[in-house]
């Protein structure tokens, strides 16, 4: 290729982003490889042409090859001939239980380059149209619908931030032509040869075989790829109504939505879990997800997802951190100015008036009281008759699986509450240094419930 032909290519890749993007600061995952230098190149030209632009450097060590120190010194030598600023985090990759060394590279990897991103910025990576059939087969082997099947956008905006493909139209040849042409040289990955990878299976042995059998195959793929990308696009703005009723905040509302329209619900439920996830549910986790929302009300099904739990409750689904409760045995004090951690909860009595919750402390210390059970009976303040402390969970709403985060607050002649949901006994007239109540917060969520 020739120089003139090869700065055309760039300047058309960076015009073509210009008109998109406002200007931001851009961070380029940089591995050194021809992919990401190319995609440097891009940004660099987009601040050239507009100033307001700035641009980053994010060269990740991973800490698992012996070239670390020649890719490392690459980027240097590279981002000081651009006079680019380059940033090299190291990454904690920790694999095993079910996780492959390519997935928790790819996470440790997106993390790191995500803290990064300057506020209101751009993450522009390297991906190119090779990529994108390699992505496709990957999906199919793994059972995606149109979502997955229609791979990578130039443009992408998600609860990471804004990412930038700009090279998805270019295939890896095409790439290493161009940087060829403009003088600029990258390393390679060895283990981009190890077969042990899917990835690497489908490129070298898979990918070979179908190209030589079937001519213009990758073209034929891509064209599938961007068929399945409009037909997710247009699912989604059909399915936008339904979901804005059935789905508010990290709560699914079951009754909203017909759930007999299989299609329709499985699509809006994907949505909402995609939404709310750490990664992209399988089938397998909507189908069990549809499965609780069949069930009846008074069922109390879970579903496991990463470090996260998908649960019923009456007529929703809910998105729920993983927490461990204090021990159902556990008898405690819980001074005045001082917090109680047990397990993934924190316990503080807070000196003010809460409506229906605050209690007069005539000591500097509360007990907290955990061996209680559910149909033990308590009078809440305004309430005439005792009733079992289950029947006040479900009158207030309080999901099954917090309920033993509810300790029985006492000192030393009675009970003084339940929890944070309400104070107990005759309604006094408090005086204001006495009143307390005692708050419970989830330290994996940060929320006081």
């Amino acid at each position: 290729m020739l120089t003139s032909k090869a700065r055309q290519e760039l300047n058309r890749l960076a015009f073509s982003l210009i008109h998109k993007l406002k200007p931001a600061p851009i961070t380029v995952g940089l591995s050194g490889g021809a992919d990401s230098t190319l995609a440097l190149l891009v940004a660099c030209k987009l601040q050239e042409t507009d100033p307001r632009f700035s641009v980053l450097a994010c060269h990740c060590i991973h800490g698992l090859d012996a070239d670390d120190p020649i890719w490392l010194k690459h980027c240097q030598d590279l981002c000081q001939r651009l006079k680019v600023k380059l940033v090299t985090p190291k990454l904690n990759i920790v694999y095993g239980n079910g996780v492959s060394p390519e997935d928790a590279s790819r996470k440790e990897r997106y993390r790191a380059l995500l803290e990064n991103l300057s506020p209101n910025g751009y993450l522009m990576l390297g991906h190119q149209s090779d990529d994108q059939v390699e992505n496709l087969l990957l999906a199919l082997k793994r059972g995606s619908g149109p979502r997955g099947l229609g791979g990578m956008s130039t443009v992408t905006c998600d609860n990471r931030g804004t990412i930038i493909r700009p090279l998805l139209d270019l295939s890896k040849k095409d790439i290493e032509n161009i940087l060829t042409a403009l003088g600029f040289d990258w390393v390679f990955d060895i283990s981009n040869t190890y077969l042990k990878f899917e990835r690497n299976f489908i490129r070298l042995k898979v990918l070979p075989l179908l190209r030589q059998r079937f001519i213009g195959i990758d073209k034929a793929i891509l064209k599938s790829a961007k068929l399945c990308a409009f037909e997710h696009d247009l699912a989604s703005r059909y399915a936008e109504t339904f979901y804005t009723q059935a789905v508010a905040d990290d709560i699914f509302y079951i009754d909203k939505i017909d759930i007999e329209d299989q299609a329709l619900t499985f699509f809006v439920l994907r949505r909402f879990l995609f939404n709310f996830l750490s990664s992209a549910p399988d089938f397998n986790t909507v189908a069990a997800c549809y499965d609780l929302i069949k069930a009846s009300n008074d069922q109390e099904g879970v579903v496991e997802f990463a470090d996260k739990e998908i649960r019923r409750y009456l007529n929703t689904l809910r998105i729920v951190s993983k927490a461990i409760t204090p021990n159902k045995d556990s008898i405690l004090i819980l001074h005045k100015n001082e917090t109680l951690c047990l397990n993934d909860f924190a316990y503080s009595l807070i000196k003010g008036r809460a409506k229906n919750k605050s209690f007069i402390l005539k000591s500097d210390c509360v007990t907290l009281d955990f061996t209680y059970s559910g149909s033990f009976k308590i009078k809440p303040v305004n309430r005439v008759h005792r009733r079992e402390i289950k029947k006040i969970f479900g009158e207030n709403f309080i999901p099954y699986w917090e309920r033993a985060a509810y300790p029985l607050v006492k000192d030393k002649d009675s009970v003084l509450a339940l929890g944070s949901v309400c104070a107990l006994g005759k309604k006094e007239d408090l005086k204001a240094e006495d009143v307390y109540y005692l708050e419970i917060k989830n330290l994996k969520t940060g929320k006081v419930i």
